[in-house]
């Protein structure tokens, strides 16, 4: 990429900035609206429907309002659960997929809540109308929306200031995956003269800082800020621990305060009640599915179905995994741990389908079940492997402060093939922001992470683990 030959006077990048900020405003408003045109007109598609199919018999007056406000909560809450509105961060096919899950939840919890109104099940009809009308009317909305967003918001001239010339092309190839929303016009390193780069960062838009060290982030930073340029930076450990920490004064003195991440014993009653309750209820729902799924792994190559692996937990902790197995017997014969690598040829037919669908990790409801595992939480990395990571990143074993889980901010952000430092920091931020509430959440997103399977596909072919080159 050669460097930008523009240049501005002072003043004349000044009016640029306000010009783009009022550009901005003006489309982010035009964006809103849009929003609230889509949202209510699912409430009224809801309201209608509901009037056809149900309103005489259901309840009268101000029964009807009481049903679409609750609606309408229900709607907002799941929707912000599955990130809906997200237009401009996610592509369209997710949003789309988001509004399909959020539409099917709250409107099958709808469903249930009227049948308790009568003591019998609604017929279903009416509510396979209301979800086919709603559904046609987000999808075409939805891409309108997007493709009216980019227009408003063209690709941003983008710099990269980078301090690992051997990372910048995993960088720009991970920027580059998001060409509708930033255009790199320019890559620098922080070794360059101050004026070379404030030359480059003047005529940007927005400025990636990465592997720049901690002096050098901190001038460009407020550079950035008293400029108005979108800034993004890459998190180290001790930003991830600071971005939860709590204020607090001594005298006339701010301070952070860190948490430590040790959740009160009521808290941890709640979330094992809940790893019981809902892996019992997933092993009744798919005891069928993995019946079959067992059956037809061991008559395909008459071996073990089940696959046994030993994996780290809370405190460093071993236990037993169970997963179906979905390679060959002999796939680590050799006694090298490695994990799955893309077209992997150890991967069997029948496996194939059981690891896109995620159908093979439904054992692991059992480790739930007896308490080695929760369903939201860390994956948990296979003991060799785990040390193979923490000679490279010492820090790795941070992971390790609470019980292992089925999914987690690795599993929703992140990829098979996600590096282990990204994992770790994906797993602190879990860690250090637990609640509740936060756990309810991952596991309604990991619903649309099972429809993705970009998230499963496996990692470089010739490597044993997920460290780059």
């Amino acid at each position: 990429m050669g460097k930008i030959q523009v240049r501005r006077t002072k003043s004349d990048r000044g009016v640029g900035i306000r010009e783009m900020i009022k550009k901005e405003k003006s489309g982010n408003l035009l964006l809103f609206f849009l929003k609230a045109i889509l949202f209510f007109a699912v409430l009224a598609i809801f309201a209608v429907g509901q009037r056809l199919f149900y309103g005489q018999t259901l309840y009268y007056f101000l029964g009807n309002f009481v049903v679409i406000l609750l609606y309408m909560v229900t709607l907002y809450l799941i929707s912000k659960v599955y990130n809906g509105f997200n237009y401009g961060n996610s592509s369209v096919q997710e949003i789309i997929l988001s509004w399909v899950l959020c539409l099917i939840f709250a409107n099958v919890f709808q469903y249930f809540l009227l049948s308790l109104r009568i003591a019998d099940l609604l017929p279903i009809d009416g509510f396979l109308f209301i979800i086919g009308a709603q559904i046609a009317f987000v999808t075409p909305m939805s891409i309108f929306i997007d493709m009216l967003y980019y227009k408003k918001n063209p690709a941003k001239k983008t710099v990269i200031v980078f301090g690992n010339r051997e990372k910048l092309h995993d960088y720009q190839t991970v920027i580059s995956k998001q060409r509708r929303k930033f255009k790199i016009n320019y890559a620098i390193s922080k070794n360059e003269p101050v004026g070379s780069i404030l030359d480059v960062v003047d005529e940007a838009e927005s400025v990636f800082l990465l592997d720049v060290d901690e002096k050098t982030q901190e001038w460009l930073l407020e550079y950035c800020y008293l400029h108005n340029k979108h800034t993004y930076i890459l998190p180290s450990f001790s930003n991830i621990l600071i971005n939860s920490a709590t204020t607090l004064w001594l005298s006339n003195t701010p301070m952070f305060s860190l948490k430590i991440p040790e959740p009160d014993m009521g808290v941890l009653f709640i979330k094992r009640f809940m790893d019981i309750a809902i892996s019992l209820i997933g092993i009744l729902l798919s005891s069928v599915l993995m019946a079959a799924v067992w059956v037809i792994v061991r008559v395909y190559d008459r071996h073990p179905a089940i696959y046994k692996q030993t994996r780290v937990t809370r405190n460093g902790k071993h236990f037993t995994l169970y997963k179906f197995r979905s390679m060959r017997p002999d796939a680590e014969d050799d006694g090298v741990p490695r994990l799955t690598a893309i077209d992997d040829e150890r991967i069997t037919p029948v496996g194939r389908i059981i690891r896109k669908a995620r159908i093979d990790e439904l054992p692991q409801l059992f480790n739930v079940l007896s308490g080695s595992m929760s369903i939201v939480g860390p994956r948990p990395e296979r003991p060799e492997i785990a040390k193979q990571y923490e000679e490279v990143y010492p820090n790795f074993g941070f992971r390790t402060k609470v019980k292992a889980g089925l999914t987690g901010f690795a599993q929703i952000y992140g990829r098979y093939s996600t590096a282990p430092e990204e994992k770790l920091f994906l797993d602190i931020m879990y860690i250090e922001t637990f609640s509740i509430l936060e756990d309810i959440k991952l596991m309604l997103q990991t619903i649309r992470v099972v429809f993705q399977t970009s998230s499963a596909e496996g990692i470089e072919t010739g490597s044993n683990t997920a460290l780059r080159k």
